[in-house]
């Protein structure tokens, strides 16, 4: 049996996603039969998969990827965090949790690479991946967002914020300024090119690490006089505009697909 940094099995995660109110909330949708697995069989990094059963079909509702990285001292330094040693962080490579009995309306269009509707339990699975991060003894939970979209999901709550100051800024600018868009559309005008920042330049999304702080030196990090500074620089100088006829051409091409 395949077990996640060798110590978690499908029955130990089964047990984090009961105490972290993930079944519980699948239950009132209507599914039971859960079953979580470790699988590594073929696959560069192993996943966590979460499957249940619905009116008699068997159905995948959440996988997961999670591994474990170094940030070296050089990327620290120019984040303007100065500590002794790397940082060591569990990284939430991949996550997809959706309800495949569900459908999209069009009040709820699905947004980049969504083939489902979400069900609605990231909070809580986080909590699993925190407890992980807990018992692995790191000083954060990190990602890196592949789309706008999953940025803006990850900090809405104010849980997650990127490691750069500057970032931080950059990113509260990008959502000020694309603010009157729907998510969906906000997120296919970035990963379009469709964005340009205040010197004309199109907008590459190339995210750093978003963090969710652990340790207390990654905590006096994001509370450091100096952070708060980089970002509110860096949001009152930066500026985007959406390219409107190139991204309706966009819209265009996304709607025959």
């Amino acid at each position: 049996m395949s077990r996640l940094f060798d110590r978690y099995d499908g029955p130990a995660l089964t047990r984090l996603f009961e105490e972290a109110g993930v079944l519980g909330a699948l239950r009132a949708k209507g599914f039971s039969g859960f079953d979580v697995a470790v699988e590594a069989s073929g696959l560069a990094l192993p996943h966590v998969r979460l499957r249940a059963d619905k009116a008699g079909q068997s159905h995948l509702l959440l996988d997961a990827c999670l591994r474990r990285v170094i940030v070296a001292e050089h990327q620290l330094r120019q984040s303007g965090l100065t500590v002794a040693g790397p940082l060591d962080a569990l990284l939430v490579h991949w996550v997809r949790e959706e309800d495949p009995t569900a459908a999209f309306g069009r009040d709820r269009p699905p947004l980049l690479l969504q083939v489902h509707p979400g069900l609605g339990v990231l909070r809580q699975a986080f909590r699993v991946a925190l407890r992980i991060a807990a018992d692995l003894g790191v000083d954060g939970v990190a990602n890196q967002p592949k789309f706008f979209h999953d940025a803006v999901i990850f900090q809405r709550s104010r849980l997650f914020l990127f490691l750069d100051g500057g970032e931080q800024g950059r990113f509260e600018a990008l959502r000020r300024d694309l603010n009157a868009l729907p998510l969906r559309d906000a997120s296919l005008a970035v990963a379009g090119w469709c964005i340009r920042d205040e010197c004309g330049r199109v907008l590459h999304w190339d995210p750093g690490y978003l963090m969710f702080p652990l340790s207390a030196r990654l905590t006096e990090h994001f509370h450091s006089a100096r952070y708060a500074a980089d970002v509110a620089a860096a949001r009152q100088a930066s500026r985007f505009r959406v390219n409107g006829e190139g991204f309706a051409s966009l819209r265009a091409w996304r709607r025959r697909t």
